[in-house]
């Protein structure tokens, strides 16, 4: 079986990417979404941009949600962090549906814990996503074997920062260095805050 070239790779890609994640409060059932970033790369030959905001707690939250202190220790964000600078869950939930709608999937690795966190900030917010979420994983599949494998190497080899921009960043590099495709630094996503 002959190897699959960069440009096969490249193709086998469903363009636009958008990857998320999220940072939550805890990982407990009762732990609620903290912050949410986003890596979005258009085509292969458009850079990559970003962007993230931190979420305020929901009255809710607060009252029935579980902070973790492990957790807070991983991410380094506090509630006075969120009270701060977060963002009303309205407005976060608004924003990924105007970004990421074009797509139409958003790629997470986080399993059903971004699921659940997606979930919870919209179900707050009162909006129905207008994207869905999929696994990273499986989109790392449709590389091929030898990409696959340097997809999961670069992605393993660069350990998670635990902040949400960052981490959905690094699962675009880690595809872009699947394909072998060189990207300058990654952008900001311009989005005005509500």
């Amino acid at each position: 079986m002959r190897k699959r070239s960069a440009a096969d790779v490249v193709a086998s890609l469903p363009w636009p990417l958008v990857m998320i994640d999220f940072e939550a409060s805890s990982l407990d059932p009762a732990g609620y979404p903290i912050e949410v970033g986003l890596a979005v790369w258009p085509r292969p030959d458009e850079p990559i941009k970003g962007w993230s905001a931190l979420i305020c707690p929901t009255k809710a939250w607060m009252r029935d949600g579980h902070w973790s202190s492990a957790s807070a220790k991983v991410h380094g964000l506090q509630g006075r962090d969120l009270m701060a600078s977060g963002w009303p869950a309205e407005h976060v939930a608004r924003t990924l549906n105007a970004v990421v709608w074009p797509c139409g999937t958003a790629w997470c690795d986080g399993g059903p814990y971004d699921a659940h966190w997606a979930r919870m900030l919209f179900r707050a917010a009162n909006v129905d996503p207008t994207f869905v979420l999929d696994d990273w994983h499986r989109l790392a599949m449709m590389l091929g074997k030898e990409a696959r494998e340097r997809a999961l190497s670069h992605h393993i080899s660069r350990p998670a920062k635990h902040r949400a921009r960052a981490d959905a960043e690094q699962l675009l590099l880690a595809l872009a260095d699947a394909a072998e495709i060189e990207v300058g630094p990654v952008e900001d996503i311009d989005v005005p805050r509500g």
